[in-house]
């Protein structure tokens, strides 16, 4: 499936574009230096290129940090998959109208020729060239810390990698105008945004990935063992528990009370054979000797021969349920907890198996598209509207208590979260997770 996404980020762009100008004045400041044109003066174009070069060297220190806090650097792991094949399809393929070999998606940017190149420009020519350009620059001036005879060859030695960068830019721009269209590619780097194969699985999963760990609700896995194999920093703070390998390794048990601890029991054995719960109600013991209520789901989690390994769930404080806010659960991978999203006008854009057995209905399809209001009672339209306009003003909400109506037209009381989604830095729409409280009495 190809949509328009997001795959270029503004620090992304701007280090591309200084970089390309950099580039372009390092070669004609260093070509004047050479005597081959005259556009600056040779002194001015001395001084410039030195001053560039730093520049240059900035410009790579922050891409390396860049490319290491956000991951990027993956992009460029060489493998030679279908490597041949993106070879045959520049030399032959491309002339006669063939399908590209590799999709570019958001994860996966590069195809395996485009990662060896890039990988070789910026391990190899790239440090080559600010080592030889430093090395001839502390050589020429007075109180050098470079002693070598040989000044010749560092020189010949930059030249040629200035070659090497023009060829490379020239097949770089020439391969942008291969695309569905020529400008395809130049354009994306100007706005970020460009069509790109989407893999729906390996999105979602990503995008589970990132709003477990950034999320306001407690999230927890425990293995056979019964021990805490990882929680996110919400469990954290609502357990208050000030460093995660505080309760990594431990079992379970080290945060609750004893008889606490026996009735959670008898769930988590259940969870191992196979059942799946959502809104069991239970006490907490924090780290520092206080106590909590909160709502929470379990679900197994089963391995490629249907075995249960592990289980994972979430949790929802109710402590003063009224006043709480600030939370973001979201539903995690096997979870019965109900997962909606709704765009920016309130029209159901997604839901969860969960979320249509809650409801009762059958299909997806037949509720995609519907309104939000027709899944509330007449009293409470109003209230979830409200809910909805703060939610859109990028306020987050939880345990919002309200009921809900399901298609055979019976009503059912739930908490449910609401969160704001956004496309790049507008929020267009509202997603969030839902409990059911209908047996458990809580006002």
């Amino acid at each position: 499936m190809k949509k328009s996404t997001y795959i270029y980020r503004s620090f992304e762009r701007f280090w591309h574009w200084s970089q390309v100008l950099l580039i372009f004045f390092l070669a004609l400041t260093g070509f004047e230096i050479h005597f081959a044109i005259r556009m600056f003066g040779f002194k001015n174009a001395v001084e410039w290129h030195n001053a560039a070069g730093w520049a240059f060297l900035v410009l790579i220190v922050f891409a390396i940090f860049w490319h290491f806090v956000t991951g990027e650097w993956k992009q460029y792991i060489p493998t030679t998959k279908l490597i041949g094949a993106q070879v045959n399809y520049y030399i032959f393929g491309i002339f006669k109208g063939a399908p590209h070999p590799t999709n570019k998606t958001v994860y996966n940017k590069f195809n395996p020729l485009q990662r060896l190149i890039y990988l070789g420009l910026k391990i190899l020519i790239i440090p080559v060239q600010v080592l030889t350009g430093f090395a001839f620059l502390y050589y020429i001036y007075p109180g050098s810390i470079w002693h070598t005879q040989s000044l010749e060859y560092v020189a010949l030695i930059h030249t040629l990698g200035a070659f090497l960068l023009i060829a490379f830019v020239i097949a770089h721009v020439y391969l942008t105008t291969t695309g569905h269209n020529p400008t395809e590619s130049i354009r994306a780097m100007l706005t970020g945004w460009e069509v790109v194969d989407v893999d729906e699985v390996e999105e979602r999963k990503e995008h589970m990935v990132e709003a477990v760990e950034k999320s306001v609700a407690g999230y927890y896995r425990i293995n056979q063992e019964g021990n805490v194999i990882d929680v996110n920093q919400a469990w954290l703070d609502m357990y208050k528990c000030n460093n995660r390998t505080h309760v990594i390794g431990q079992h379970y048990s080290v945060s609750r009370k004893k008889e606490d601890f026996n009735i959670l029991e008898s769930y988590v054995a259940k969870a191992f054979k196979g059942e799946s719960f959502s809104g069991v109600v239970t006490n907490r013991k924090c780290f520092d000797g206080t106590t909590g209520q909160h709502v929470l789901s379990m679900s197994p989690i089963f391995d490629d021969n249907g075995i249960v390994t592990e289980i994972e769930g979430f949790i929802l404080d109710i402590n003063n349920i009224e006043q709480q806010s600030d939370y973001l659960p979201y539903v995690i991978r096997n979870s019965n907890a109900a997962y909606y999203k709704v765009n920016e006008k309130g029209y159901v854009v997604d839901v969860n198996d969960a979320w249509l057995k809650l409801y009762k209905w059958d299909n997806k399809n037949e509720v995609i598209g519907k309104h939000f209001s027709q899944f509330r009672t007449t009293e409470t339209i109003e209230a979830f509207s409200g809910l909805f306009e703060k939610v859109m003003s990028g306020d987050t909400i939880s345990s919002f208590k309200t009921n809900r109506v399901c298609k055979d037209g019976s009503v059912g009381d739930q908490i449910l979260s609401a969160s704001p989604t956004y496309k790049v830095s507008r929020i267009n729409g509202m997603e969030g997770f839902i409990l059911d409280i209908s047996r458990l009495n809580i006002k």
